[in-house]
This record gives C-alpha cells, structure tokens and sequence, in this order.
C-alpha cells in the first residue's frame, strides 16, 4: 500500500510540474502597437450615419415584400452624400441594387483588397414595434448610442468606409494597392448580390491579398478575467446548412385519435436531436484564441488553457454555458419552423419542421446528415434539403497571414490597451462566397459590445462608430 502511496505522489507530482512549467511558459503572443487617439465624431458623421439608417433597405426573404426604391434612395444618398468618392473612385452596380467601387492604387503589381458590408437589414416584427425604446429607422442618438434597425448588422461598417474613404480623398491620398469595396444588398437571405460581385471579381481574374468583411467584434466584457478589449478577428466561419424533417401518417377525426400521430413522430424526433448535441471540438480557431488570450487570463484559466490535454471537459463544460460559447464548440441544430394540421379537429396527415445547423469546420453536411439519421433512429422521418442556402464551413486564414497582421495591427493602433485574437464566427457573412478571390479572409467588425443583433433596440455606441471611422482610416493608410 505504502509503496502504491508513494508510486501515486510521485506521479501527481509529476503531473503538476508539467502543468506547471507549461503554465509558466504560457506567455503573451501579443504584438505591443501604440495607439492613436482617434478624433472626435463631428455632428456630420453622425447625422450621415443617422439618415443612413433612415431607408429601410429590408431583406423580407419574399420577392412580393422587397421594396426597390428603399435600396435605389439608399444609393442616391451615397452618391450625394459622398461626393469625392463617386468622383474618384469607380462605382458598378451589380445584380441590379448590389454596389462594386475600385479605387485604383499607387503600385500595381501589389494585389488588391476588398474590404466589404451589406446594405440589408432585417425586419422589425410588426409584434415588436412597441417594444422599441426609439423609432426603429430614426437613428435616435440617446444615452451615447445610436439606435436603430441595421446599426449593428451591418450599416456601421459601410457608412465608416465612406466616411473614411471620403476623408481621405479630401486629403488627396491614393492607397499603395487597389482597394475593392463590395456592398451587398442580400446578405441576410444568402447574399445573391455578393455571389454576383465575386463572380464578377473571378472572371476579371482579380486576387486579392486579403478580404475583410463583418465577423468578429471588440469585446470588454465577453472574457472573463482579462480587463483589456479584446478584437475578435474571424480566420472562419461555421458552417449553414437547412434541413426539412417531413412525417406522413394517416390522420383522421381529432375525436377518435390513433395511439401515434405524425405530430407525436416529429416531435419526438425534434426532442431526441436536441437531446443529443454533436460531440465538442476544438477547431483551429479556437485553438488560436486560446493560444491568444489565455496568457492574458488569470492563473487558473491560464493554467487551463495552457493544458487543454488535461482540462478540455474542464474548458468545455465552461463554453457550454452559454448559446454563443456553446456554438464555439460544436455544430449546433435548432429547430426554426414547424408546420401541421388545418383544424383543430383534424389531426394532420403530414408534419413538417425545419431544423438549421451550422457547421464546424470539419463538419460536412453529407456526413452530418448522416448523423442525424443515426441520433432519430426512426426511417418514418423523411430529412431531405429545402433548397434554402447550404455552404460548408470556410476554409480557415492563417493569423500570420498579411491580412491578419494588418487587421490586428490597424485595429491596435486605433484603440488603446487592445489584444487580439482569431475567432470563429458562428453567424453567415457575404464573404463566405470570396473563397476564389483571396485565400485570407478575415471577418471583423471594428464595434464595441454592440447590443440588439437582429433584435429589439438594435444599437451601438457612439464610441463604436468613432472606432470603426479610425480603424478604417488607419487601415487603408497602412495597407502596403
């Protein structure tokens, strides 16, 4: 016994010495940028971004709701509201309302970037308009933020470039590379528009050095234990996939109801798939915000992080807390629509639900599907593909990539105290279709903890939008 005493001391302290020297070497990756102070907002880039959110540039997802002369006085804004950019700078319009501007650089054998937003919105449930603190579409600058439908997602990024881009030409500066501004006017139904610009960019045999698109965000209060912000540059992102999950089974008279229905079928299969999430994964992005922040945290989450061998349940168990730690980890399902029955004494012959995933990198829908199948277990459940957009994870950009380095340097230099890191976006972006046009694609966007995402009282803060003005300034000085 004693000997088997020693025999396990030994060991444990074998085991906490390593742990220990692999914490104690867990030291910062941190590149050290002295920042800039960034000016102050004048009333005319507010008032700018005010009456951008003004036009209700809305993505219904139906044709018969789309309304045109929202996203053509949209344009009309810009064009007057931009006056040197529409000067110097090339403008196509693509797929009839998407928007394409070149803005030639200095040396032409430096390859190009595309720096992106879209111009849609989602809708204001009709349920929910009261619910709002401010008119929705008024741009209300309350409490130091800008409130309004599209402020976070994604008109801060696309107004921040024209202010920029305007302020700079006012200057007479041309970049050292061309710079491609694409701006969608579909993302938010699967980006129609953005796959028409890239098409575009590939027949004209254009390769970027490097993409940036909306993605990650500037977070205080997301990481636990670290007391600096931290920018969260997207290098991927998870995953869409829509599946539809179809039972048919005789009905009949609700008075007289068999001992099953397709209702109970589909049901249960719903139950069962939540019940059993897929199996957590580090990805490569995960393993590099580790890496990047962990040296950053405290002692105990250092420790973790520095040994994710040991205390991957530990780290794990952590994430699963909440939906957007959770959605780190894993490929995810919900259900978003179920569908039976006419009356309600009839029970219904067919039974319908549509479930949405999002893939981690690995993850192939094929394959996921086939895992679905596996988890129900039962053949009356029919899983076919609706049609609606499918895309597979994005490929993932190296953070010693130059457009990651860049990225982190510009957004470093524009806001004090700043660390960075890769990330996985868990959400669709436009640039998920600019595969062919640049291998480095980053998913960033330069706002603060911003509130509302697709939600009621949508908004930023004032100190948001003055950080993406001289983030993007900075970045497009920088860009050589």
């Amino acid at each position: 016994m004693k000997k088997l005493l020693v025999v396990l001391l030994v060991a444990f302290l074998l085991l906490a010495g390593i742990v220990l020297v692999n914490t104690l070497r867990f030291t910062s990756t941190q590149t050290a940028v002295e920042a800039i102070p960034a000016p102050k907002l004048s009333e005319q880039n507010i008032q700018h971004f005010q009456q951008a959110l003004s036009y209700k540039t809305i993505s219904y997802g139906k044709p018969e709701l789309f309304d045109s002369s929202q996203f053509i006085g949209f344009r009309k804004f810009l064009e007057a509201t931009y006056p040197l950019t529409h000067a110097k700078l090339t403008q196509e319009i693509v797929a009839n309302y998407s928007l394409l501007y070149t803005w030639q650089g200095k040396d032409i054998l430096l390859k190009p970037i595309v720096l992106m937003a879209h111009m849609d919105v989602v809708p204001v449930e009709e349920a929910t308009i009261d619910m709002w603190s401010f008119d929705p579409f008024a741009g209300t600058v309350k409490d130091d933020f800008i409130w309004g439908r599209g402020t976070t997602d994604d008109k801060i990024n696309l107004i921040s470039i024209f202010e920029a881009t305007e302020k700079l030409l006012s200057e007479n500066f041309q970049p050292e590379r061309t710079l491609y501004f694409a701006f969608g006017h579909d993302e938010e139904i699967g980006g129609q528009g953005a796959i028409a610009i890239a098409k575009l960019l590939k027949e004209r045999k254009i390769a970027a050095e490097m993409v940036l698109d909306e993605g990650g965000i500037i977070t205080k209060e997301k990481m636990p234990g670290i007391t600096k912000p931290v920018a969260l540059l997207g290098t991927a992102e998870k995953g869409y996939l829509t599946l539809e999950l179809r039972v048919e089974k005789p009905g009949g008279h609700s008075s007289m109801p068999e001992k099953e229905t397709a209702i109970d079928i589909l049901t249960m299969a719903l139950v069962t798939l939540r019940q059993q999430p897929f199996e957590p994964n580090f990805s490569e992005p995960m393993d590099g915000l580790m890496q990047s922040v962990g040296p950053e945290m405290p002692f105990v989450q250092r420790m973790a992080f520095a040994n994710p061998w040991l205390f991957k349940s530990l780290i794990i168990g952590t994430y699963e807390q909440s939906g957007p730690g959770n959605a780190m980890i894993r490929t995810t399902l919900v259900p978003t629509i179920i569908n039976a029955g006419i009356k309600d004494n009839v029970v219904p012959t067919v039974a319908t639900a549509t479930i949405n995933l999002r893939l981690l990198p690995g993850d192939k829908t094929d394959e996921v599907i086939e895992q679905l199948k596996a988890i129900m277990k039962d053949d009356r459940v029919v899983i076919s593909k609706p049609g609606t957009t499918i895309a597979e994870a994005s490929a993932v950009t190296p953070i010693k990539s130059f457009g990651y380095q860049k990225i982190a340097n510009s957004i470093k230099k524009s806001y004090p105290q700043m660390l960075t890191s890769p990330f996985l976006v868990i959400g669709a972006t436009d640039s998920r279709h600019f595969g062919e046009i640049s291998s480095n694609i980053i998913k960033f966007s330069p706002m603060i903890d911003p509130i509302g995402f697709h939600g009621i009282d949508e908004r930023v803060s004032l100190e948001s939008y003055q950080t993406a003005l001289w983030f993007y300034e900075q970045l497009m000085r920088d860009l050589k």
